[in-house]
């Protein structure tokens, strides 16, 4: 079976989790490809997470929003909980009251995720290569 994805977008966010690195793409289609339409938007990306283990691809990676990148890696998908306190605590919106006899750590929910696992990653940043 093969599993390998190569990339290129836009860095629109980066955060770490542990020792991971993550950032997240902006991804334009080529012009052959079907168009994602949105809100009247004719060319929209598709957006996809990037995780770097440990932060290293034999060498620290350093990635900053707005970045054009080019990664080569593989799909990871993984399976975890979420609460409804960590749900709550990321959405966007009015506050929702909970009630009382309902402790929001403890009420969860199974999510699921899909990552590319970067393997090697080039960046241009003014021009420059990296």
């Amino acid at each position: 079976m093969i599993n390998e994805v190569v990339l290129e977008g836009i860095v629109v966010k980066t955060w770490k989790y542990a020792e991971d690195l993550l950032f997240r793409i902006a991804c334009y289609r080529d012009p052959d490809l079907p168009s994602k339409s949105l809100n009247d938007v004719p060319d929209a990306a598709d957006f996809v997470t990037i995780r770097v283990l440990k932060g290293n691809l034999g060498a620290p990676v350093v990635v900053e929003k707005g970045y054009h990148v080019r990664v080569h890696g593989f799909l990871q998908s993984r399976d975890y909980e979420e609460s409804l306190a960590d749900f709550l605590k990321d959405a966007r919106g009015a506050e929702l009251p909970v009630p009382e006899n309902l402790d929001p750590n403890e009420l969860r929910a199974p999510r699921g995720t899909t990552e590319v696992i970067a393997r090697r990653i080039m960046s241009q940043r003014n021009g420059s290569k990296r």
